[in-house]
């Protein structure tokens, strides 16, 4: 017969205390490093829209002043609306976008359309300016055309065309 030990112990198979809390803490190691990656590249992917829609929201502005002729059909060549003009839709020619703007939350198409709340966060502006250029060697009088979007963080995004004067 075998005489007992009291020293000898068997090896169940399982995992030890300090094994469990190592692979714990490796384990939340790896889910913190993974939640902060799918963060971060969502964050990416929102300021990435975010700028899009500013650059669209300029775009427009911009599309709809160039729709309108340089010439004001009054004959009145200062820059801004004349009187009477008091509205958007009552702009006649490009140079009465002067001054124009709109807060945030009245952020509009052309036909007054408010555009939808993600668009709300930002605000709006134009300047047109009568200037001369010098292109090819050659001095051109035109309006330069200026919309520029700003959004709730102060971040802006500026596009500018020239247009010349027609000589007709």
């Amino acid at each position: 017969m075998r005489p007992r030990s009291d020293h000898c112990h068997r090896h169940n198979g399982g995992f030890t205390l300090p094994e469990v809390l190592l692979a714990s803490a490796v384990l939340l190691f790896i889910v913190a490093a993974f939640t902060q990656a799918v963060v971060s590249g969502q964050m990416h992917v929102y300021e990435a829209i975010h700028q899009v829609r500013a650059t669209a929201l300029a775009e427009a502005m911009m599309d709809e002043v160039l729709s309108k002729p340089y010439d004001d059909p009054d004959g009145a060549s200062a820059a801004g609306p004349e009187k009477g003009e008091d509205d958007r839709d009552e702009f006649d020619n490009a140079d009465d976008f002067d001054g124009y703007s709109e807060d945030p939350g009245a952020v509009a198409d052309f036909a007054g359309e408010l555009y939808g709340q993600p668009y709300q966060v930002f605000s709006r502006s134009v300047a047109a300016t009568y200037t001369t250029r010098n292109m090819l060697g050659q001095d051109i009088d035109g309006l330069l055309i200026t919309v520029i979007v700003t959004d709730q963080r102060g971040r802006t995004w500026t596009i500018s065309r020239f247009v010349p004067q027609e000589v007709g």
